[in-house]
C-alpha cells in the first residue's frame, strides 16, 4: 500500500526502544529531512548533496517516493524548510519550487520502483544539511548492514504531523524484521517493525555505524514506501464494509535503487 494522508491526526504511540545513535547524529539526519506538500496532502522528503563529476556541477537533490510527487496537485510544490534566527532558534521557511511544466513531470523516476528525485535550488537563508551521496549505501554493503534485528532511525511526518511550528520531523525507531534482505536485485525491498502512517512515504531509513577509525557515521540504507496491512471485507444484506488493519510493518526499498534514480537527475 502506498502512503499518503490528507487529514491532520494526532497519534499516541507506545514507548520506543532506546535510541540507536547519539544526539548530534540524530540531528544530522533531521536537518536533511523536510515535509513536501501541496497544502492538501504531503509526504516526507530528504536532501542529498551530489558532488561534481566530469562536466556535471555539484547539486542538491530532493528524494522521496514517486507516488508522493504524483499525488501533489499542480505545477508547484512546497518544501517546508527552516532557517536560523539571530537568537539560535529555528523558523519555518516555506519554499516553493516547480515539479511539473505543461503537465510534464520534472522529477526523475526509477524504471521499476516507487522512487523519485529532482534537482532543487535552495534559498540562501535556509538552514539545511544535505546528506552526502557517499552516505547512501551501495548494493554490496547491504548484506553487512541489514541483518534481522538491526535498529534504525526514521525521521518522518506521520499523518502530516510536524515536531513543532518550525517544521522539524519526528525521529522514530524501527527494527529490521525481514531476512534475507540481499542480494538487492532479488530482494529490492525489506520489512521494518515500524507502524507506518500516511505522510511517512519517502522517509529515509538510517543506520548509525562505526567506521574503520571507530568513528560513528550515518548511513542511509533505504526509504519508506508503504505498509503491510490486513484487509477484511464484510457483506450483509444492507451494507458492504471494507476494513484495513495495519500490521505494524513498514516497507522500505534499498538505497542502491535510490542511487540509480539520483544518477538520472540533470
Amino acid at each position: 500500500m502506498k502512503l499518503l494522508f490528507t487529514l491532520l491526526a494526532l497519534v499516541c504511540c507506545a514507548p520506543s526502544a532506546a535510541p540507536v545513535c547519539l544526539a548530534n547524529e540524530g540531528q544530522d539526519i533531521m536537518q536533511a529531512t523536510f515535509r513536501l506538500t501541496d497544502g492538501r496532502t504531503s509526504g516526507t522528503a530528504w536532501l542529498v548533496s551530489v558532488p561534481a563529476e566530469d562536466e556535471r556541477p555539484k547539486k542538491t537533490v530532493v528524494v522521496t517516493a514517486a507516488h508522493v510527487f504524483k499525488n501533489l496537485n499542480g505545477e508547484i510544490a512546497t518544501l517546508i524548510l527552516r532557517k536560523t534566527n539571530d537568537d539560535g532558534s529555528f523558523e519555518r521557511l516555506e519554499h516553493k519550487f516547480p515539479i511539473r511544466e505543461n503537465n510534464r513531470s520534472l522529477w526523475e523516476q526509477h524504471s521499476r520502483y516507487d522512487i523519485a528525485a529532482i534537482h532543487i535550488a535552495l534559498p540562501k537563508e535556509a538552514t539545511v544539511k544535505p546528506i552526502p551521496l557517499n552516505q547512501l549505501t551501495k548494493a554490496e554493503s547491504a548484506r553487512q548492514n541489514l541483518g534481522p534485528a538491526q535498529q534504525c532511525l526514521i525521521p518522518t511526518f506521520p499523518a502530516q504531523m510536524e515536531g513543532n511550528r518550525a517544521g522539524w520531523p519526528v525521529l522514530r525507531n524501527a527494527t529490521v524484521a525481514s531476512f534475507p534482505n540481499t542480494p538487492v536485485n532479488r530482494h529490492p525491498q525489506f520489512i521494518l517493525d515500524f507502524n507506518a502512517f500516511g505522510g511517512d512515504s519517502g522517509a529515509p531509513v538510517v543506520l548509525n555505524l562505526q567506521n574503520s577509525d571507530s568513528e560513528r557515521v550515518l548511513k542511509i540504507v533505504g526509504m519508506i514506501l508503504g505498509q503491510h496491512r490486513q484487509t477484511d471485507r464484510t457483506i450483509t444484506p444492507n451494507e458492504e464494509r471494507t476494513v484495513h488493519t495495519s500490521l505494524g510493518l513498514g516497507i522500505a526499498v534499498h538505497t542502491a535503487f535510490i542511487r540509480e534514480t539520483i544518477a538520472k537527475v540533470k
